[in-house]
């Protein structure tokens, strides 16, 4: 049995970018691992220059999420400067800007997840050397630091987190349990779990029919440039007449 740290994730908007592209940014229908791990920085008031602090939360971290509702997809339209071939070379967005002779302004899309509701799990992966503890991101998630958004800074929480530390032999169980505690306020008559994410297969649900893939969202560097790694994520579909198993 494993102590997990869930909390409630619903907001107006919410993107998850699985595609980072300049022109299209695509949204996954799950929070990505990156966007878990900034939420806990940003509560803890980690600065995204804290290279090292931000390294190490990412370290100590193992993270888990649930949908409930994936929301109606919406597509926005932005523009963005970038540098032309002549100005290529800056090390920075900064850099680059300041580089006015040689910037062009191009359109581009972003998408989103308008009224989705979702669940994150946190549990720690015992690489913490005297760093963050479970009650400690608790405390956190009920008064942040920083300001809390899903995904973009145009995507602020509607809801209240509802952190609850909880031991459960799945996170499966731990999503339910936390679940019965925002049902009235955050969900509608007939919300259930439908699809379970985890980093770690045995974190889901007992079943052999799990799904693999590749997801490009382990955070390596927010301070300068934003570099993601490759990770394995399993995937459990919940069965709606059995809550407490997984199929592919």
């Amino acid at each position: 049995m494993r102590e997990w740290l869930v909390i409630c994730l619903r907001a107006p908007l919410a993107s998850f970018g699985d595609n980072a592209g300049n022109a299209e940014r695509d949204t996954s229908d799950l929070p990505t691992r990156s966007a878990l791990i900034g939420l806990a920085a940003a509560a803890l008031g980690i600065e995204r220059e804290d290279g090292p602090g931000q390294t190490r939360l990412a370290r100590e971290l193992v993270t888990a999420a649930g949908l409930y509702e994936r929301g109606h997809p919406l597509a926005d339209f932005h523009t963005f400067q970038s540098l032309n071939q002549a100005g290529k070379g800056a090390a920075t967005r900064a850099e680059a800007l300041s580089k006015t002779a040689h910037l062009e302004t191009s359109i581009s899309r972003r998408h989103y997840r308008a009224d989705g509701l979702w669940q994150a799990a946190y549990r720690l992966s015992g690489n913490a050397d005297d760093g963050v503890t479970l009650e400690t991101l608790r405390q956190a998630f009920e008064a942040p630091r920083f300001a809390l958004y899903l995904g973009r800074k145009s995507c602020p929480l509607s809801h209240p987190l509802a952190p609850r530390i909880l031991a459960a032999d799945t996170v499966v169980s731990a999503f339910r349990a936390q679940f019965e505690a925002v049902s009235q306020t955050a969900a509608r008559r007939g919300t259930r779990l439908q699809v379970v994410s985890v980093e770690q297969e045995n974190d889901g649900p007992a079943s052999n029919r799990s799904r693999v893939h590749t997801r490009h969202d382990d955070p390596r560097d927010r301070s300068k440039r934003w570099t993601f790694g490759d990770r394995p994520e399993w995937r459990f579909t919940i069965a709606p007449d059995n809550p407490q198993e997984g199929q592919a």
